[in-house]
C-alpha cells in the first residue's frame, strides 16, 4: 500500500513538473530578454483595393470611382503602443461616370483606370488596457497625383483629344478596439470619419477649339467601420488583413448603400 502511495506521488510530481516546467522556462526567458528600449523599425509591402461613391455637382450626381495600389512602407514603433508610418506606392484609379458639360462639347467619361503616384502617413496609439481588451486611435491620410492621360475623342466629324487628370485625398481617424487575448492573432474592430475628395481636370482640345472643366468630387459616405486582424506567426514577421464598410445615402431612388474595401500588409520589424 505504501508503495503504491510513493508511486502514485512520484508520478503526479512528474507530470506537474511537465507541465510547469515549460511555463517557468517562458517566464524565465521574458525576465532575461526585457522589451528594446528603443525604436523598433518595420519594413513591409502593402496591398489596397476599395470602391467608393462618389457626389459632384452639388451633390446631384453620382458616380462610383475604384482604387487599387501597392506601397512600401516604413514604420517605426517609438515606444510601446505608439507608432508612426510613412509608405510610397502606385495605384490606379477608376472615375468612369463622371459627365462633363462645360467644355467645347460635353463628355461622359469611360476610359477606365489611369496610373498615378501615391504617398501616405498613419499612426496609432493605444489609450488604455482592461484585461484581453486594448483600445485605441488611429490616424491615417493618403494623396494620389494621377498622371496625365491623354485620349483620342471620337464620334466628332472633327479630330480632337482630351487630356484628364486626378487628385484624390483621403483621411480616416478614429477610435480601434484591439482583443489580445489570443497568443499569435489581434482581431480589432474600428470606427472612423472616412472622408475623401478631390479634383478631375478634362482639357479638351478639338482643333482651335479648347476648353478646361475642373470636377470636384467627394465620397457620398463620410463614417465607416474598419474590421481586421493582425497574425504574428514569428517575432518579428506580422501580417495584417482589414476589411471596411462605409454607408451612404443614394442620391438617386433613395435608401442606403455601402461602398467596400480591403487591404493585405506584411510587415518585418527589426
Amino acid at each position: 500500500m505504501r508503495a503504491n502511495r510513493t508511486r502514485t506521488a512520484l508520478a503526479l510530481i512528474l507530470v506537474a513538473g511537465a507541465l510547469i516546467g515549460p511555463a517557468a522556462l517562458r517566464a524565465q526567458d521574458a525576465q532575461e530578454s526585457p522589451p528594446p528600449a528603443g525604436p523598433i523599425m518595420k519594413l513591409g509591402l502593402g496591398l489596397e483595393y476599395f470602391s467608393r461613391t462618389l457626389s459632384w455637382d452639388g451633390d446631384l450626381r453620382s458616380s462610383t470611382m475604384t482604387a487599387a495600389f501597392g506601397v512600401a512602407r516604413l514604420d517605426v514603433e517609438l515606444k510601446k503602443g505608439f507608432t508612426l508610418g510613412a509608405y510610397l506606392g502606385y495605384g490606379l484609379s477608376n472615375f468612369n461616370g463622371l459627365v462633363f458639360r462645360s467644355l467645347p462639347f460635353s463628355l461622359d467619361y469611360e476610359a477606365g483606370s489611369s496610373g498615378g503616384f501615391l504617398a501616405g502617413f498613419e499612426a496609432e496609439a493605444d489609450a488604455f488596457k482592461v484585461g484581453d481588451i486594448e483600445i485605441g486611435v488611429l490616424g491615417r491620410y493618403v494623396i494620389s497625383l494621377g498622371g496625365t492621360r491623354t485620349l483620342a475623342i471620337t464620334g466628332l466629324n472633327k479630330s480632337g483629344s482630351v487630356d484628364a487628370k486626378a487628385l484624390w485625398m483621403r483621411v480616416q481617424a478614429g477610435p480601434v478596439v484591439r482583443y489580445t487575448g489570443y497568443e499569435d492573432v489581434t482581431p480589432y474592430i474600428a470606427l472612423t470619419y472616412d472622408r475623401l475628395w478631390g479634383t478631375f481636370t478634362a482639357t479638351e482640345t478639338v482643333q482651335e477649339l479648347s476648353g478646361t472643366e475642373d470636377k470636384k468630387i467627394a465620397g457620398a459616405g463620410s463614417i465607416g467601420a474598419i474590421f481586421g486582424v493582425v497574425y504574428e506567426p514569428f517575432a518579428n514577421w506580422s501580417f495584417r488583413g482589414e476589411v471596411g464598410a462605409i454607408p451612404y445615402k443614394k442620391i438617386s431612388g433613395g435608401g442606403l448603400g455601402f461602398d467596400l474595401g480591403g487591404s493585405l500588409k506584411a510587415v518585418l520589424s527589426f
